[in-house]
């Protein structure tokens, strides 16, 4: 059901070696996000999945629990959720977090028996110095359209601390002139999530997705419980 990319789910030992990946693929991602035929519309979508991870510590061993939540956009509400945990062993550096996590994401994207229209995940798309963050990464990894929702900034020149609180509000992040992404409050009073296109989606429906997926928690619903249950699954170790 899935088209990998197996090159972006194998084992790299080093951060020269992943920054070479990440490297290879920009043109291509940079390409495929600019040719507006192929991307994805609103009518189009029928099913969203969210990702995220959580992580424990056993015998000085890391893991990582992985939950995918497929959403129902039509019913706004989940359809199915899968949860797999497994050995992490790619050390926690900024700028290449799609190595440590991507793998273990994409195993349990598999367990989802639909295949979703989009995904989001918590990290970033083209806000990332190679335009290649977890985000994209994944999108590309499965060839399926992926937008960034990550909860803390990270590249990029914005004034987003002057946002206000209020739900759609939201301020662009720059770099050089090019638009990465937007700062934007997804529910009123709390601080603003970074959003930005990962792989064949525009910007504009990447916004719209994200506000609509939103209810009264900072992040996105499916998003928001990918993570929760992930972490009650660990306590439930």
């Amino acid at each position: 059901m899935y088209h990998l990319n197996s090159e972006l789910l194998k084992h790299v030992s080093n951060t020269k070696e992943a920054e070479n990946i990440q490297e290879k693929y920009r043109q291509i991602i940079e390409t495929s996000n600019l040719n507006t035929k192929d991307l994805p519309i609103w009518d189009s979508i029928n099913y969203i999945a969210a990702i995220d991870i959580s992580y424990f510590n056993k015998e000085k061993v890391e893991y990582g629990v992985a939950c995918a939540v497929l959403w129902d956009l039509k019913l706004n509400k989940i359809a199915q959720y899968e949860v797999l945990h497994d050995i992490i062993d790619f050390p926690y550096i900024p700028g290449f977090l799609g190595f440590r996590e991507v793998p273990l994401m994409v195993k349990t994207m598999q367990k989802i028996k639909i295949k979703p229209d989009i995904i989001i995940c918590d990290g970033h798309g083209i806000i990332h110095p190679r335009r290649f963050g977890e985000a994209t990464h994944i999108g590309y990894a499965l060839n399926i359209p992926s937008i960034g929702i990550a909860k803390n900034p990270f590249i990029g020149k914005s004034d987003w601390k002057s946002l206000k609180r209020v739900k759609g509000e939201k301020i662009p992040i720059l770099d050089d002139g090019d638009l990465l992404g937007y700062a934007t409050c997804l529910a009123d009073n709390l601080k603003p999530v970074f959003i930005s296109i990962g792989y064949r989606i525009d910007i504009e429906l990447a916004l719209k997705i994200a506000l609509y997926l939103s209810k009264e928690h900072k992040q996105p619903e499916p998003l928001y419980l990918a993570d929760r249950i992930s972490r009650d699954y660990i306590k439930s170790m």
